[in-house]
């Protein structure tokens, strides 16, 4: 018996890390300590899975009504945010306005072409709380 543990504790010790070749290198490239990072995303991803396979057994489990409603809304929109994480991976390109495992942080928008109006003004937005961040 200790022979086969043997073996196996080798086998996985010998064992290559995954290469992820269906994501993006720029995912890739980022730190583990990034908030984009494909570690995060990950475990984002998976939780988001485990949520949905509750919602779909509470909501077949249910009597149809408002409480009901609520949970396929939330079950609509962890799918459409487990779609906008894959294609983040695939792209790099971050589609939300929200992000973590439960969208529960606001993304910040870094503008990276300015505009300008008719007197050569750059035309900002700034409120209370702004999404945009500008670089002088």
């Amino acid at each position: 018996m200790s022979d086969k543990v043997d073996k196996m504790a080798k086998a996985r010790a010998a064992k290559k890390p995954p290469e992820y070749k269906n994501v993006r290198p720029d995912v890739k490239a980022l730190d583990d300590d990034d908030y984009l990072s494909l570690k995060n995303v990950k475990e984002w991803e998976k939780h988001n899975k485990d949520r949905v396979k509750d919602l779909k057994y509470q909501i077949r489990r249910m009597d149809k009504g408002r409480e009901q409603n609520t949970l396929m809304r939330e079950l609509r929109d962890r799918e459409a945010y487990l779609r906008s994480l894959a294609t983040y991976l695939e792209s790099a390109v971050w589609l939300d306005l929200f992000y973590g495992a439960d969208q529960e942080h606001r993304m910040r928008w870094k503008t990276v072409a300015y505009a300008y109006d008719d007197e050569g003004y750059m035309k900002t937005n700034f409120t209370q709380e702004p999404l945009d961040f500008y670089e002088d």
